[in-house]
């Protein structure tokens, strides 16, 4: 008689599986760890705009009613229940983002037999940044939880060194590990001669919120259509969209920038680009940043706390500004068009060895094996 392994189940708890960033790199690593025996569930509040392609590779799917990650404790708690009493070799659960790992761990008080992963995709130190009072006080409150709180996980996930050092350092935790993100699936490895044409094509991808630093983008190009010749095209969605779409009018730049919208083929964003531009306030890894490095484009940064700096390797593969600094930035536009600034291949290729699907996905499996 052959008796069946039993499987280790996998829970991915993520409150919005909206499209692109944590929810695209949760599906890869999904993909690649049904292969292995694990049984997965993936928990969201509200919809999960990945629902149908999880379910293609044999995912459970949970949408939460709650119309706030706070009042959906209860139900987590009762579902993870029900699930430390099914009969599987060991129980995982994976929680994603600051806030949510807050919810995660009081949920699961007393579930000794459920393993518990916190991941950081973006950068904690971005609840130092507050737009109002109401704002701040929430980020300050959610800061001091979980500086206590996160010392009961089993395992704390960073998507980059620098969150990894921060943590170490600010929280004084010693179970923390860096793995980035799956930006890409393949390094290109072709050197492209982009020949800077007349009218170049500046590119940012990435959702439309406040966080990103589009405004800073748009305020260091107002004023350089006078000398330079350039399209800037946006790809992405977000609550600032009006916003944006009212700052282009009042400022008269109808005719050089562009709102896109969100394209899922990346190819087709960075084919003809000659310039991208990330000007966000705090970051994860940036898998758009990566991936313009991997077609050739060449990028300007902001020094934002997060992953911006280490994928540019602090200045070898890109310019970078100071953060929310237009003048700045200005100014690092102004040197790539003037020096016709271009990637070094070599550099390009060895240095994006770390940012590979199958790099990452492989030392998930290692870690989640390990338990």
């Amino acid at each position: 008689m052959v008796f069946k392994k039993k499987q280790k189940r996998l829970i991915f708890f993520l409150p919005n599986f909206i499209l692109g960033g944590a929810g695209e790199s949760i599906f890869k690593l999904c993909k690649f760890l049904v292969k292995y025996n694990f049984s997965i569930l993936i928990i969201s509040l509200g919809k999960n705009f990945y629902k149908k392609n999880f379910k293609k590779i044999n995912c459970e799917i949970v949408e939460i009613a709650s119309s706030r990650a706070s009042y959906s404790i209860f139900k987590l708690r009762k579902l993870m229940i029900d699930e430390s009493k099914k009969d599987y070799e060991k129980i995982i659960f994976i929680s994603n983002l600051n806030y949510v790992n807050i919810i995660s761990i009081i949920s699961l008080i007393n579930l000794n037999n459920i393993k518990v992963i916190l991941t950081e995709r973006s950068s904690i130190s971005e609840l130092k940044y507050s737009y109002n009072l109401i704002d701040k006080l929430k980020n300050n409150l959610i800061y001091f939880f979980a500086k206590i709180l996160y010392k009961f996980s089993d395992l704390v996930v960073t998507n980059s060194k620098f969150e990894k050092n921060y943590l170490q350092d600010k929280f004084e935790l010693n179970n923390v590990i860096c793995i980035h993100p799956p930006s890409i699936k393949n390094i290109i490895k072709k050197n492209f001669n982009y020949n800077h044409r007349k009218k170049l094509n500046l590119i940012y991808v990435g959702r439309l919120s406040k966080e990103k630093g589009i405004f800073v983008i748009l305020k260091a190009l107002r004023n350089l259509n006078k000398k330079y010749k350039f399209l800037f095209n946006l790809y992405g969605d977000g609550p600032e969209r009006k916003s944006i779409e009212k700052f282009i009018k009042k400022n008269n730049l109808n005719r050089i920038v562009s709102l896109k919208g969100f394209v899922q083929n990346k190819k087709l964003i960075f084919k003809n680009a000659d310039l991208f531009i990330n000007a966000s306030l705090w970051e994860g890894l940036p898998n758009a940043l990566v991936q313009s490095i991997n077609h050739n484009v060449f990028p300007i940064c902001s020094d934002a706390p997060g992953g911006n700096m280490e994928v540019i390797k602090n200045g070898m593969l890109g310019l970078y500004f100071k953060t929310n600094d237009e003048i700045d930035l200005q100014k690092k536009i102004k040197k790539f068009f003037n020096k016709k600034l271009k990637l070094n291949n070599k550099k390009r290729i060895k240095h994006l060895q770390n940012y590979t699907e199958l790099k990452s996905n492989l030392k998930y499996l290692k870690t989640l094996n390990n338990f």
